[in-house]
Protein backbone atom coordinates (compact mmCIF):
# COMPACT_ATOMS: atom_id res chain seq x y z
CA UNK A 1 0.00 0.00 0.00
CA UNK A 2 2.73 2.45 0.99
CA UNK A 3 4.79 1.43 -2.04
CA UNK A 4 2.15 2.57 -4.52
CA UNK A 5 1.30 5.62 -2.42
CA UNK A 6 4.93 6.75 -2.31
CA UNK A 7 5.07 6.70 -6.10
CA UNK A 8 2.13 9.08 -6.17
CA UNK A 9 3.80 11.16 -3.45
CA UNK A 10 6.92 11.47 -5.60
CA UNK A 11 4.76 12.91 -8.35
CA UNK A 12 3.56 15.69 -6.05
CA UNK A 13 6.86 16.94 -4.61
CA UNK A 14 9.84 18.68 -6.16
CA UNK A 15 12.73 17.22 -4.19
CA UNK A 16 14.07 13.70 -4.53
CA UNK A 17 12.67 11.04 -2.19
CA UNK A 18 15.37 8.73 -0.89
CA UNK A 19 14.68 5.04 -0.25
CA UNK A 20 16.19 3.04 2.63
CA UNK A 21 18.34 5.98 3.67
CA UNK A 22 20.41 5.26 6.84
CA UNK A 23 19.27 7.64 9.58
CA UNK A 24 22.58 7.22 11.39
CA UNK A 25 23.81 9.92 9.00
CA UNK A 26 21.16 12.34 10.28
CA UNK A 27 21.50 11.96 14.07
CA UNK A 28 24.13 13.23 16.49
CA UNK A 29 24.34 9.71 17.99
CA UNK A 30 25.38 8.34 14.55
CA UNK A 31 23.04 5.44 15.30
CA UNK A 32 19.91 4.22 13.57
CA UNK A 33 18.53 2.02 10.84
CA UNK A 34 17.08 3.28 7.56
CA UNK A 35 14.13 5.49 6.86
CA UNK A 36 11.82 3.59 4.54
CA UNK A 37 11.57 6.89 2.65
CA UNK A 38 13.34 10.18 3.44
CA UNK A 39 12.27 13.55 2.12
CA UNK A 40 13.86 16.97 2.74
CA UNK A 41 11.44 19.75 1.73
CA UNK A 42 12.69 22.81 -0.08
CA UNK A 43 11.14 25.59 1.98
CA UNK A 44 8.03 25.92 4.09
CA UNK A 45 5.50 25.87 1.28
CA UNK A 46 7.01 22.64 0.02
CA UNK A 47 6.84 21.21 3.56
CA UNK A 48 3.15 21.95 3.93
CA UNK A 49 2.34 20.53 0.50
CA UNK A 50 4.39 17.40 1.25
CA UNK A 51 2.71 16.80 4.60
CA UNK A 52 -0.75 17.24 3.11
CA UNK A 53 0.11 14.93 0.22
CA UNK A 54 1.38 12.25 2.61
CA UNK A 55 -1.76 12.61 4.73
CA UNK A 56 -4.04 12.33 1.70
CA UNK A 57 -2.19 9.23 0.50
CA UNK A 58 -2.24 7.57 3.92
CA UNK A 59 1.55 7.46 4.28
CA UNK A 60 2.71 7.33 7.92
CA UNK A 61 4.97 10.33 8.51
CA UNK A 62 7.66 11.17 11.06
CA UNK A 63 9.12 14.67 11.30
CA UNK A 64 12.84 14.88 12.15
CA UNK A 65 14.85 18.02 12.89
CA UNK A 66 18.61 17.97 13.20
CA UNK A 67 18.52 14.65 15.05
CA UNK A 68 20.34 15.89 18.16
CA UNK A 69 17.92 14.62 20.80
CA UNK A 70 16.76 11.32 19.31
CA UNK A 71 17.66 7.67 19.21
CA UNK A 72 16.55 5.84 16.07
CA UNK A 73 15.93 2.12 16.38
CA UNK A 74 18.19 -0.35 14.61
CA UNK A 75 15.27 -1.38 12.41
CA UNK A 76 14.80 2.23 11.28
CA UNK A 77 11.53 4.10 10.76
CA UNK A 78 8.67 2.90 8.61
CA UNK A 79 6.87 5.20 6.20
CA UNK A 80 8.06 8.69 5.32
CA UNK A 81 10.59 10.66 7.36
CA UNK A 82 10.46 14.40 6.63
CA UNK A 83 13.68 16.10 7.65
CA UNK A 84 13.58 19.78 8.60
CA UNK A 85 16.98 21.47 8.59
CA UNK A 86 17.87 24.67 6.77
CA UNK A 87 21.18 26.36 7.57
CA UNK A 88 20.61 29.35 5.28
CA UNK A 89 17.65 30.71 7.24
CA UNK A 90 18.25 33.80 9.37
CA UNK A 91 16.12 35.52 12.04
CA UNK A 92 14.53 38.91 11.46
CA UNK A 93 13.29 41.72 13.71
CA UNK A 94 9.67 42.77 13.38
CA UNK A 95 7.74 45.06 15.74
CA UNK A 96 10.23 44.48 18.53
CA UNK A 97 10.12 40.69 18.23
CA UNK A 98 12.76 38.29 16.92
CA UNK A 99 11.19 35.97 14.35
CA UNK A 100 12.74 32.59 13.62
CA UNK A 101 11.67 29.63 11.47
CA UNK A 102 11.61 26.11 12.88
CA UNK A 103 14.30 24.48 10.65
CA UNK A 104 16.82 27.21 11.53
CA UNK A 105 19.83 26.16 13.63
CA UNK A 106 19.35 27.31 17.22
CA UNK A 107 22.87 28.71 17.10
CA UNK A 108 21.79 31.18 14.38
CA UNK A 109 19.04 32.55 16.63
CA UNK A 110 21.45 32.94 19.56
CA UNK A 111 24.10 34.64 17.44
CA UNK A 112 21.49 37.05 16.04
CA UNK A 113 20.31 37.99 19.54
CA UNK A 114 23.75 38.31 21.12
CA UNK A 115 25.11 40.48 18.29
CA UNK A 116 22.20 42.89 18.88
CA UNK A 117 22.63 42.98 22.66
CA UNK A 118 19.32 41.17 23.17
CA UNK A 119 19.13 39.23 26.41
CA UNK A 120 17.12 36.14 27.33
CA UNK A 121 18.49 33.32 25.21
CA UNK A 122 22.18 33.31 26.10
CA UNK A 123 21.70 30.35 28.48
CA UNK A 124 20.93 28.19 25.40
CA UNK A 125 24.49 28.38 24.05
CA UNK A 126 26.02 25.04 23.06
CA UNK A 127 22.61 23.37 22.79
CA UNK A 128 22.60 21.86 19.28
CA UNK A 129 19.62 21.35 17.02
CA UNK A 130 16.97 23.56 15.45
CA UNK A 131 14.70 26.27 16.79
CA UNK A 132 11.68 24.03 16.26
CA UNK A 133 13.32 21.13 18.06
CA UNK A 134 14.25 23.35 21.00
CA UNK A 135 10.66 24.55 21.35
CA UNK A 136 9.31 21.02 20.96
CA UNK A 137 11.52 19.83 23.85
CA UNK A 138 11.33 23.15 25.73
CA UNK A 139 15.10 23.02 25.80
CA UNK A 140 17.06 24.93 28.37
CA UNK A 141 19.82 24.97 30.93
CA UNK A 142 20.75 26.71 34.17
CA UNK A 143 17.09 26.60 35.28
CA UNK A 144 16.00 28.54 32.18
CA UNK A 145 13.91 27.36 29.21
CA UNK A 146 13.39 28.60 25.67
CA UNK A 147 9.66 29.02 26.34
CA UNK A 148 10.34 31.81 28.88
CA UNK A 149 10.79 34.45 26.19
CA UNK A 150 8.49 32.92 23.58
CA UNK A 151 5.84 35.40 22.38
CA UNK A 152 4.03 33.06 20.01
CA UNK A 153 4.56 29.95 17.94
CA UNK A 154 3.23 29.13 14.47
CA UNK A 155 2.17 25.53 13.91
CA UNK A 156 0.34 23.19 11.63
CA UNK A 157 -2.27 21.56 13.84
CA UNK A 158 -3.22 17.88 13.68
CA UNK A 159 -5.49 18.75 10.72
CA UNK A 160 -2.50 20.42 8.98
CA UNK A 161 -4.11 23.83 9.26
CA UNK A 162 -2.08 26.95 10.14
CA UNK A 163 -2.52 28.15 13.73
CA UNK A 164 -0.78 30.93 15.66
CA UNK A 165 -0.61 30.16 19.37
CA UNK A 166 0.44 32.73 21.91
CA UNK A 167 2.69 31.74 24.77
CA UNK A 168 -0.09 31.78 27.34
CA UNK A 169 -2.12 29.34 25.22
CA UNK A 170 0.61 26.70 25.03
CA UNK A 171 1.25 24.15 27.76
CA UNK A 172 4.96 24.17 28.65
CA UNK A 173 6.74 22.45 31.51
CA UNK A 174 10.24 21.22 32.29
CA UNK A 175 11.52 19.61 29.05
CA UNK A 176 7.92 19.41 27.89
CA UNK A 177 5.65 21.13 25.39
CA UNK A 178 2.17 20.13 24.34
CA UNK A 179 3.54 19.59 20.83
CA UNK A 180 5.04 16.30 22.03
CA UNK A 181 1.48 14.99 22.34
CA UNK A 182 -0.92 16.96 20.17
CA UNK A 183 0.55 16.13 16.76
CA UNK A 184 1.14 19.76 15.78
CA UNK A 185 4.20 20.63 13.68
CA UNK A 186 6.11 23.77 14.58
CA UNK A 187 6.75 26.13 11.68
CA UNK A 188 8.23 29.18 13.42
CA UNK A 189 8.21 31.35 16.51
CA UNK A 190 8.60 34.89 17.80
CA UNK A 191 10.68 35.84 20.82
CA UNK A 192 10.28 38.85 23.10
CA UNK A 193 13.81 39.72 24.19
CA UNK A 194 15.11 42.63 26.23
CA UNK A 195 17.90 44.99 25.23
CA UNK A 196 20.71 44.50 27.71
CA UNK A 197 24.35 45.29 28.24
CA UNK A 198 26.21 43.67 25.40
CA UNK A 199 29.37 42.97 27.36
CA UNK A 200 27.40 41.26 30.14
CA UNK A 201 25.40 39.16 27.67
CA UNK A 202 28.53 38.00 25.84
CA UNK A 203 30.32 37.32 29.11
CA UNK A 204 27.40 35.21 30.36
CA UNK A 205 27.22 33.28 27.09
CA UNK A 206 30.96 32.67 27.14
CA UNK A 207 30.92 31.49 30.74
CA UNK A 208 28.05 29.06 30.10
CA UNK A 209 29.73 27.75 26.94
CA UNK A 210 32.98 27.16 28.81
CA UNK A 211 31.23 25.41 31.70
CA UNK A 212 29.34 23.10 29.35
CA UNK A 213 32.40 22.21 27.31
CA UNK A 214 34.37 21.50 30.47
CA UNK A 215 31.73 19.21 31.99
CA UNK A 216 30.00 17.59 29.02
CA UNK A 217 31.13 14.87 26.63
CA UNK A 218 32.15 16.04 23.17
CA UNK A 219 34.74 13.39 22.29
CA UNK A 220 32.22 10.81 21.07
CA UNK A 221 28.83 10.99 19.30
CA UNK A 222 25.95 11.44 21.74
CA UNK A 223 22.48 12.92 22.08
CA UNK A 224 23.08 15.20 25.03
CA UNK A 225 21.34 14.56 28.33
CA UNK A 226 19.71 11.14 28.30
CA UNK A 227 17.42 11.57 31.33
CA UNK A 228 15.46 14.50 32.69
CA UNK A 229 16.39 15.80 36.11
CA UNK A 230 14.13 14.60 38.94
CA UNK A 231 12.71 17.31 41.23
CA UNK A 232 15.31 18.86 43.57
CA UNK A 233 18.30 16.95 42.17
CA UNK A 234 20.25 16.11 39.01
CA UNK A 235 20.06 12.90 37.03
CA UNK A 236 23.82 12.93 36.46
CA UNK A 237 24.48 13.11 40.20
CA UNK A 238 22.23 10.11 40.90
CA UNK A 239 23.73 8.10 38.04
CA UNK A 240 27.27 8.78 39.21
CA UNK A 241 26.49 7.99 42.86
CA UNK A 242 24.78 4.76 41.77
CA UNK A 243 28.13 3.68 40.33
CA UNK A 244 27.14 3.90 36.67
CA UNK A 245 29.80 6.26 35.38
CA UNK A 246 31.82 4.44 32.74
CA UNK A 247 29.33 1.55 32.60
CA UNK A 248 29.40 -0.02 29.14
CA UNK A 249 27.19 -2.33 27.09
CA UNK A 250 28.39 -3.19 23.62
CA UNK A 251 29.83 0.02 22.21
CA UNK A 252 27.58 2.33 24.25
CA UNK A 253 29.03 3.81 27.43
CA UNK A 254 27.85 6.06 30.24
CA UNK A 255 30.26 8.93 29.77
CA UNK A 256 33.20 9.04 32.16
CA UNK A 257 32.98 12.83 31.96
CA UNK A 258 29.25 13.46 32.46
CA UNK A 259 27.12 10.64 33.86
CA UNK A 260 23.92 11.85 32.17
CA UNK A 261 25.46 11.37 28.74
CA UNK A 262 25.64 8.05 26.92
CA UNK A 263 28.27 8.05 24.20
CA UNK A 264 28.77 5.99 21.07
CA UNK A 265 32.31 4.64 21.26
CA UNK A 266 32.04 3.64 17.61
CA UNK A 267 29.68 1.07 16.22
CA UNK A 268 27.14 1.25 19.04
CA UNK A 269 23.64 0.06 18.22
CA UNK A 270 20.34 1.47 19.41
CA UNK A 271 19.85 -1.77 21.32
CA UNK A 272 23.15 -1.14 23.13
CA UNK A 273 21.89 2.30 24.17
CA UNK A 274 18.40 1.33 25.32
CA UNK A 275 19.71 -1.67 27.28
CA UNK A 276 22.28 0.59 28.94
CA UNK A 277 19.54 3.12 29.71
CA UNK A 278 17.43 0.38 31.29
CA UNK A 279 20.37 -0.76 33.40
CA UNK A 280 21.04 2.79 34.61
CA UNK A 281 17.36 3.23 35.52
CA UNK A 282 17.42 -0.02 37.51
CA UNK A 283 20.61 0.86 39.39
CA UNK A 284 19.45 4.38 40.26
CA UNK A 285 16.06 3.09 41.39
CA UNK A 286 17.67 0.40 43.55
CA UNK A 287 19.94 2.96 45.21
CA UNK A 288 17.65 6.00 45.55
CA UNK A 289 14.08 4.76 44.90
CA UNK A 290 13.92 7.34 42.07
CA UNK A 291 12.88 6.27 38.59
CA UNK A 292 14.59 8.28 35.87
CA UNK A 293 12.64 9.33 32.77
CA UNK A 294 14.23 9.64 29.32
CA UNK A 295 14.78 13.08 27.84
CA UNK A 296 15.67 11.79 24.39
CA UNK A 297 12.99 10.74 21.91
CA UNK A 298 12.93 7.16 20.68
CA UNK A 299 11.99 6.82 17.01
CA UNK A 300 11.06 3.52 15.40
CA UNK A 301 10.32 0.06 16.72
CA UNK A 302 12.27 -0.93 19.83
CA UNK A 303 10.45 -4.21 20.41
CA UNK A 304 12.57 -7.36 20.93
CA UNK A 305 11.18 -8.73 17.65
CA UNK A 306 12.39 -5.68 15.71
CA UNK A 307 15.79 -5.81 17.37
CA UNK A 308 16.15 -9.49 16.47
CA UNK A 309 15.10 -8.85 12.85
CA UNK A 310 17.56 -5.95 12.42
CA UNK A 311 20.37 -7.89 14.09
Amino acid sequence: MVGSAIDRFRGRVEQRVLTKEPLSSYTSFHIGGPAEYLYTPCGEEDLVCALRAARALGIPTTVLGNGTNVLVSDSGVEGLVVRLMETSLQPVMEKGLVLARAPMPLSSLLEFAILRDLSGLEYLVSIPGTVGGAIFMNAGSFSQAISTHLAYVEVLDRNLEYVLKRHEDVDFDYRYSEFQENGAIILGAAFDLEVGDGATIRSTAGRIRSEKHAKQSWEHPNAGSIFTNPPTTYAGKLIEEAGCKGLQLGRAQVSVKHANFIVNLGGATALDVVCLMDLVVQKVYARFNVRLSPEIRLLGDFSPEAAHASG
